[in-house]
């Protein structure tokens, strides 16, 4: 009976364990595309945000009037950055993909090195 017992319990941590492994890889799968657009008004952003909170894996968004640019944060394995930028296009907007530190200049963000 204790043999049992200590072989569910053995079988209860490894499963945890599995789950957590799992859950980690999940967030390591997340990417983040950074695009320069051309919005001229708050109705822009507004249109933009509206469109891009339905693309495929999307996990966080933000769309800013003022630099003009858009940060997608996906799951890589459900879109593309190219994607994004296609949607972006296909509202008749620019959708110029830049580099995180080009983003973070717009922000007055020092830069990784």
């Amino acid at each position: 009976m204790k043999k049992i017992i200590r072989l569910i319990m053995s079988g209860f941590v490894l499963l945890l364990f599995v789950l957590t492994v799992e859950a980690q890889s999940k967030e390591s799968e997340l990417a983040t595309v950074y695009i320069k657009s051309n919005m001229d008004c708050m109705d822009c952003e507004l249109t933009l945000t509206n469109y891009l909170k339905f693309e495929k894996g999307l996990k966080s968004l933000k769309v800013d009037l003022v630099s003009n640019t858009i940060k997608v944060v996906y799951k890589s394995g459900k879109n593309t950055p190219e994607n994004i930028a296609n949607g972006i296009k296909k509202n008749g907007y620019e959708a110029t993909l830049i580099s995180e530190n080009e983003y973070k200049k717009l922000f007055g963000i020092a830069p990784k090195k």
